[in-house]
């Protein structure tokens, strides 16, 4: 064979290797295997014995190694550090060195004593937009030939396809990084914003000596109930919120009225009933994630037949979120001991219920309300949220009782 036919083929050779490394390069297989196989395309391209690939770590400002082949153990913990002005006067000549070049010491730097140590021969630079992202270093070749200007300029373009693969790893852990910081200050931010939601859930209750837990109870009655009815999650998370904060106007409210015994004089009773419009007031005013919350607060004291208040609303025009809100209030409110009464049984609570559906209470409301409870007593939902609250035995029995007659259809 002719030395112009073994150039050819050797040529053919390089250019399917270049091919096949572009192909590993841009397919989604794991960064370190496409870096190890592109390692080892380099070496073969090169018959060499030794090689590495180095990539730059920000943090520690070092080279370290992330591929090899051939090296001894130790010398795959080696890191090398380039000075500032290495890193730039690298940038600019971006071409392969020859280790035993006289410029090799000049342009690397303290650098070349690391590099001898695992015994380089060729090192090729990593270089994308002015950024040195790593290098490649390989050893003599097993036939003990030398590297021409030919190799040095294959292993050029090789480095440039490699560059490239290293570019966007590098981008990827950049993001990655950044997404894992502003993942960690939104969930501290988020921390804070319902450790302040629960905070002034806390004030509300520990005006009233007899409803400590209330605004928790209706909170966590008003998500289930919302689940039941079909919410999406975010959906849930809104009225969860505005269940702990649906009583906040009570802040402006006498505490002695809301403690009171005693029948409310009608001056009080104006006072208590303003506590939805005070807390709509507030809450108008802060931009919450999820919408509706500060109406859910106006309206929960609304009925569905138009007699509630504060704005007389009747059923259609009553947000959903206000009437499930409305009949979840008014059961814990019947199911804890109270100023002026001691707290209702559950059938009594439940005949209270049967009594107003369709008056006070929405019959889209109360149905679904049913279905959780008997769903809690019979085991059919792993999370109960309201029958363990009641403080009293409840069974599937009684349950079946208390829905013969009841004014709806519940499956």
């Amino acid at each position: 064979m002719t030395d112009i036919d073994l150039s050819l083929e050797r040529l053919l050779f390089n250019l399917n290797t270049l091919a096949e490394l572009g192909e590993e390069i841009t397919s989604p297989k794991d960064f370190t295997r496409v870096v190890k196989s592109s390692l080892y395309m380099v070496m073969g391209s090169f018959s060499a014995s030794r090689g590495a690939i180095f990539q730059h770590d920000p943090d520690r400002n070092a080279f370290y190694v992330i591929a090899s082949k051939g090296l001894p153990s130790a010398a795959r913990e080696l890191s090398i550090k380039f000075a500032p002005e290495t890193v730039k006067e690298i940038i600019k000549y971006n071409k392969p060195v020859d280790m035993r070049d006289a410029n090799a010491a000049a342009l690397l730097g303290r650098g070349k004593a690391e590099l001898d140590k695992i015994g380089s021969r060729v090192v090729a630079f990593l270089i994308v937009k002015d950024e040195l992202l790593g290098l490649i270093s390989v050893n003599d070749r097993f036939t003990g030939e030398d590297f021409t200007l030919y190799d040095m300029q294959l292993l050029s373009v090789m480095a440039q396809h490699i560059s490239f693969s290293l570019h966007s790893h590098s981008l990827l852990m950049r993001l990655m990084h950044k997404y894992t910081e502003n993942k960690g200050l939104y969930e501290n931010l988020r921390r804070i914003y319902y450790d302040t939601i629960h905070a002034f859930a806390a004030a509300i209750d520990a005006k009233d000596a007899y409803t400590r837990g209330h605004s928790h109870r209706v909170s966590a009655y008003s998500a289930v109930l919302a689940r039941e009815m079909g919410w999406s999650t975010d959906e849930i998370e809104g009225i969860r919120i505005a269940g702990l904060l649906h009583d906040i106007g009570k802040i402006a409210v006498d505490k002695t009225i809301i403690n009171k015994a005693s029948p409310l004089t009608t001056n009080e009773c104006r006072e208590l009933n303003s506590h939805p419009v005070v807390g709509y007031e507030i809450l108008s005013k802060i931009k919450f994630p999820w919408k509706g919350i500060p109406m859910m607060t106006r309206n929960h004291h609304e009925k569905v037949d138009g007699s509630g208040y504060p704005d007389r609303l009747r059923k259609s025009d009553i947000p959903m979120g206000a009437r499930i809100m409305a009949l979840v209030d008014a059961f814990d409110a019947m199911t804890t001991d109270r100023p002026y009464r001691p707290r209702l049984s559950f059938k009594e609570a439940m005949d209270e219920i049967k009594d107003n559906f369709d008056k006070q209470f929405d019959p889209e409301v109360v149905t679904p309300f049913i279905s959780v409870i008997r769903k809690e007593v019979t085991g059919e939902v792993e999370n109960r949220s309201i029958v363990p609250l009641l403080q009293e035995h409840l069974d599937a029995a009684t349950i079946s009782r208390l829905l013969d007659g009841f004014p709806c259809h519940i499956e």
